[in-house]
Order: C-alpha cells, then sequence, then structure tokens
C-alpha cells in the first residue's frame, strides 16, 4: 500500500481550493497531528501535504480512515484497501447504471 496513489471517485470526495495546516486538519478531522502523519507514512493520504497545506480531499480521507479505525476496529493499515474497495464498488455500480440506461432499463 505504502507510497500508491488513493483511488477514490470524484463522487467521494473532489479537491477544493481550501487548505489546512497539519495541526488544523487532524482537529477537524478529531484526531491527532500524528495520526495524520503516520497515514501519510502508511500511502493512505496520498502525495499531498508536502508542502504543509491539505485539501478538503484529504480532511474526508482523514475522518474516513478515523471511523473505520475508530467504529469498525480497522487497523490503520486495512483502511487503505477498504476505502479503495469502497471506491470500486462505487465505479462498478455507476457502470452497471449506464449499461442498463443503454439497455433501455
Amino acid at each position: 500500500m505504502k507510497g500508491h496513489p488513493r483511488h477514490f471517485s470524484g463522487k467521494i470526495w473532489s479537491e477544493s481550493p481550501r487548505e489546512f495546516a497539519l495541526e488544523e486538519l487532524a482537529r477537524m478531522a478529531e484526531t491527532t497531528a500524528e495520526a495524520v502523519r503516520m497515514y501519510f507514512e502508511l500511502g493512505l493520504l496520498g502525495e499531498e501535504g508536502k508542502s504543509g497545506r491539505f485539501g478538503e480531499g484529504t480532511l474526508f480521507l482523514v475522518r474516513r480512515i478515523e471511523q473505520l479505525r475508530v467504529e469498525y476496529g480497522v487497523p490503520a493499515k486495512g483502511a487503505g484497501l477498504v476505502l479503495d474497495l469502497a471506491a470500486r464498488i462505487e465505479e462498478l455500480e455507476e457502470e452497471i447504471r449506464s449499461l442498463r440506461e443503454a439497455m433501455g432499463r
């Protein structure tokens, strides 16, 4: 997983011009700066943040990772796999919708 970009659908999240510093991002995600750093080290948050500024997409991902970790007991390393699978399911559902529309259903 480390170093692999996240494959999240645009419908799940999208980057916006609003940016946050590390401490602000951690506070808004109700976690610690250390946890956010660990998520970057694990490759869960892609390449964003090298400048020390983070977008709303990263905030969304940190919140989702925290939800998986706290509410469902998913270890941080497993959160990337869960999120990738959720994004893939969304892509497949969209493809099924498109095929059904093309078939007139």
